[in-house]
């Protein structure tokens, strides 16, 4: 009987043994590949940087051409709210909310934002 704990020991540490083996192997490569990998990451962090700038300043432009498009469509007194409402902070839709719109100025804004926006529409519907 007491062959068999002791078999089943010497499996459990030959398996530990193996496992532990494998970890050291691993462990040697690891900073091999961790030191290629390091001036890669180190270049692209200093690299999206300037994409980072130019795709802000691409949507800024964006926002700015849509504001604009969507201020033509309101009354005097509707761009004034909506002007003082983005000023304060508030998001350009939900400024748009809070301003009373006819169902006319609502089809031709949503219109502005969809062409604007494409993917953007289609992921709130869902």
């Amino acid at each position: 009987m007491k062959k068999q704990p002791i078999a089943a020991t010497f499996l459990i540490g030959a398996l530990m043994m193996g496992l532990s083996a494998c970890g050291q192997s691993n462990s040697a490569q690891t900073p091999q590949s961790n030191s290629t990998v390091s001036p890669a990451n180190s270049a692209q962090s200093s690299s999206p940087s300037a994409p980072d700038q130019t795709q802000k300043a691409d949507r800024a432009q964006k926002r700015e051409a849509v504001r604009k498009q969507v201020l033509a469509v309101l009354t005097q007194e509707q761009a004034q709210q909506f002007q003082t409402k983005v000023q304060s902070g508030e998001k350009m839709r939900q400024a748009l909310r809070e301003v009373n719109l006819t169902a006319e100025q609502k089809a031709k804004i949503q219109d502005i934002l969809k062409a604007a926006y494409p993917r953007q529409q289609g992921s709130q519907k869902s």
